[in-house]
């Protein structure tokens, strides 16, 4: 049984669609094209992860997708909205010559990202039934 009873069909074009949103949210705001490129490899990177998890475990292909989908939202929902400013917070740092991920994250952010990430969590666990 598929989660939510859709095709495979259905999550593959539900998968396209959050990787669009990815695309969409986080890479436009990167102030340059080295972290442009980043963004826009994360979400093949993180599919080819998921096809090898799928290959190893034997994964439904739905189930599969559902997880990839789940883990690649989690990123547009959690930083939305702060991209531009993280980004900027992290290029600053590299120029102080301070490694580019320390103090770059900021309360308002975290919490963000921890609701994303936690929700998402409970989405996976709930579809997956």
């Amino acid at each position: 049984m598929t989660p939510l009873g859709l095709s495979v069909a259905t999550w593959w074009w539900i998968a396209v669609l959050v990787t669009a949103l990815f695309w969409a949210v986080l890479v436009p705001p990167q102030p340059t094209r080295e972290y442009r490129m980043m963004a826009a490899i994360a979400p093949v990177v993180g599919a080819l992860l998921q096809f090898a998890h799928y290959k190893v475990k034997h994964m439904d292909p739905a189930e599969a997708l559902l997880m990839y989908s789940t883990v690649t939202l989690t990123f547009p929902l959690g930083l939305g909205g702060h991209v531009r400013k993280l980004s900027e917070r992290a290029l600053e740092a590299q120029r102080e010559g301070r490694p580019a991920d320390q103090g770059v994250l900021y309360p308002a952010v975290m919490v963000q990202l921890f609701l994303a990430i936690v929700g998402g969590m409970v989405a996976y666990f709930v579809l997956k039934v």
